[in-house]
């Protein structure tokens, strides 16, 4: 792969977005696929986003349908969980070879690579989030410290391709990391989005507003608590490492760190758009708790 990429966007969402307006300013030519009203915004005014307090427009190419002869260095789907096989089947259908899924997924990779053929397949997960209002994209990048955007093989090996996609997200100053598990990584990752959300959705309002419910907060602290060490006695990693913090860290400090973090501007855009997605989470906490409490009446 060339130091200048050809990148396709499949889905023009915020995360997809984000990452069209990373790699399109490090120089690279990205082309954004896009359906409705998303489609209508970004024929008629361009993808516009928010840098610096002033609303600015990335150059990126806008397709209204997959041209399956293309081949792309790489193709990232950005999509809800819902539409993700949907997705895949269209993507199948051509020749491109890496295919980069920025969806959660609790339930393994044999099923996505029976859709497109095993070694084409790349998970991964987004460290950033946001919003779009008004036809215009705010975003903030998650600290690496918190969450970069992390992806990593199947079968855990770091390929010469994974090296070329870390170089894809380093050229556009996007934070990054490679992880040998990633299956073990999107469940640590449910077990630790699930409760936030559910959080928010049990108060009503918005991170700010939890911040101050203290049923949510002790609520979100039970579930994390059980849903860590739920995922040790099944035997499956936590990943990363850090995360194990929730299976020893006691209730009463839960809180409060989570009272802080709720409290938070960061915490605000990462998770703004978490009211739009409840049939999403809704279809991934069913899908977790079949995984993670089978066999266990104590489902949080």
């Amino acid at each position: 792969m060339s130091s200048k990429s050809r990148v396709l966007i499949y889905g023009a969402g915020v995360i997809g977005s984000i990452y069209a307006v990373k790699f399109a300013n490090a120089g690279h030519d990205v082309f954004v696929y896009a359906r409705g009203s998303r489609l209508h915004s970004l024929e008629n005014k361009g993808l516009l986003y928010i840098e610096n307090n002033s609303v600015k427009k990335a150059t990126v190419t806008v397709l209204d349908k997959v041209d399956h002869t293309s081949i792309y260095d790489y193709v990232f789907v950005a999509v809800r969980y819902e539409q993700i096989e949907t997705a895949l089947v269209e993507i199948a259908i051509s020749n491109n070879p890496n295919i980069v899924t920025m969806v959660n997924n609790p339930k393994g990779y044999i099923h996505w690579e029976s859709l497109i053929g095993k070694g084409r397949l790349i998970p991964a997960f987004p460290g950033a989030g946001g919003k779009i209002e008004d036809d215009v994209l705010h975003y903030a990048l998650t600290p690496k410290i918190i969450q970069a955007t992390t992806f990593g093989e199947v079968d855990g090996i770091v390929t010469s391709r994974l090296s070329a996609l870390a170089r894809l997200f380093k050229s556009s100053k996007t934070p990054y990391s490679i992880s040998k598990n990633m299956d073990a990584w999107q469940k640590s990752h449910l077990a630790l989005v699930i409760p936030l959300a559910n959080g928010i959705y049990y108060d009503g309002g918005n991170t700010y507003t939890t911040a101050k419910n203290k049923n949510a907060i002790r609520m979100m602290s039970v579930a994390l608590k059980k849903n860590f060490n739920s995922l040790k006695a099944k035997g499956i990693p936590i990943t990363p490492t850090k995360l194990k913090i929730f299976c020893f860290c006691p209730l009463w400090l839960m809180q409060i760190c989570l009272k802080i973090f709720c409290n938070t501007k960061l915490a605000e855009t990462v998770s703004s758009h978490v009211p739009y997605i409840k049939e999403e989470m809704a279809m991934l906490e069913k899908a977790f708790n079949e995984l993670i409490y089978t066999h266990n009446r104590d489902v949080p």
